[in-house]
């Protein structure tokens, strides 16, 4: 910023410089005006080169980060459905997920959708579970190839319907994608790892690219930025039903908001750390119970409002998304698109009508 204003400081100097120079004798005009032409140039140049951040690595799209160690540019992730009931923890491998998206299936439980850029370090992955309709639609967003274990009506439907790239447990896929570990108990024990995803990915022939017209959902500030005009939000409680009422707390020391469940911290099984996110983002949206297993159908076509956290304070959002193809954009109350800060998202998609139940301190 100080480079910024110095090159700013310097052109209002070189402007003041001509106005005297101007004063002189008339025949010196045209070189005057050839120094006039060259200063703005140079001043021009110099403040461009004072705003341009230089980074180094490969940029990550759904963090915001730049990855230093890494030479080769991300393609499509992967969007994983992942188990979240109570006999199910801890899940695995799933503090590498860039992006974790939290919605109510059937009995006021919920299931994770994980979405990963980087898809080549996973020692075990899971538990991995069926598919629902809207999860399909958030990965869709991404151009994401989507992997579950089985599917609703509703999901086989949408799977077929959409024609997105997924690796299904029950297809003929399922063999090379997907094993049961002896550790857990079925349904809760399905897993993947690295090779078994590659492996599917090759035998279903999907593109690893993404294509030219693909456009990030998020965009990022350069660095950490509170929110403005926000307020303090130390711990996010979100009571999603009976069964599940999970909160954040904010942990001032690392800048981070550390996710709880069930009592307690949720932790990767595989690390034993404890998850934790740069960005809490929650969208209020509509559900509907759609048949005798309490089924949901979830809204996400439209507009509505929402919240978002980080670096210890939450404001007020709005959402809209045209069509079911179209990526879902934020905005901030003046109108201008949500910028996250760089580092890790949870958001969390929770019911329009209670939203007054969520609540920050």
């Amino acid at each position: 910023m100080k480079k910024t204003k110095y090159a700013i400081a310097l052109a209002a100097l070189g402007v003041l410089s001509l106005g005297v120079m101007g004063c002189g004798k008339k025949e010196t005009s045209t070189e005057a005006t050839t120094e006039t032409t060259t200063t703005e140039a140079t001043t021009e140049a110099t403040t461009e080169a004072a705003t341009e951040v230089q980074h180094e690595g490969v940029y990550n799209d759904l963090t915001g980060e730049w990855v230093t160690d890494r030479t080769e540019e991300y393609g499509r992730p992967i969007a994983v459905m992942l188990n979240n009931i109570s006999d199910a923890m801890p899940q695995c491998d799933i503090g590498k997920a860039d992006i974790v998206y939290e919605m109510k299936v059937e009995g006021g439980i919920t299931r994770l959708l994980g979405i990963f850029n980087d898809y080549s370090n996973l020692e075990k992955l899971g538990s991995i579970r069926s598919c629902r309709p809207y999860y399909v639609t958030v990965a869709m967003e991404y151009d994401a190839i989507y992997m579950h274990y089985g599917q609703s009506p509703q999901g086989e439907e949408k799977l077929s319907s959409s024609g997105i790239n997924n690796l299904s447990g029950l297809s003929s896929e399922g063999g090379v994608t997907y094993y049961r570990a002896s550790d857990r108990v079925s349904p809760h024990n399905v897993f993947t790892d690295t090779e078994k995803i590659k492996a599917g990915i090759e035998q279903k022939g999907y593109e690893t690219k993404h294509s030219d017209s693909f456009k990030s959902v998020f965009s990022f500030n350069e660095e950490i930025t509170a929110p403005a005009g926000g307020e303090k939000a130390e711990k996010i409680t979100t009571p999603i039903s009976n069964y599940t009422t999970p909160w954040f707390e904010y942990h001032a020391d690392d800048g981070l908001y550390y996710r709880f469940q069930y009592g307690g911290e949720q932790t990767d099984g595989n690390t034993g750390d404890q998850l934790k996110y740069e960005n809490v983002l929650i969208q209020f949206a509509h559900y509907t119970s759609i048949d005798d297993h309490d089924r949901q159908q979830l809204d996400l076509v439209g507009e509505g409002t929402g919240l978002y956290a980080s670096n210890g304070v939450i404001v007020p959002v709005t959402w809209k998304k045209s069509s079911e193809n179209a990526i879902t954009k934020y905005y901030t109350e003046d109108g201008n698109e949500l910028k996250l800060n760089p580092g890790k998202t949870w958001v969390t998609v929770f019911e329009k009508d209670k939203a007054d139940s969520v609540t920050w301190e």
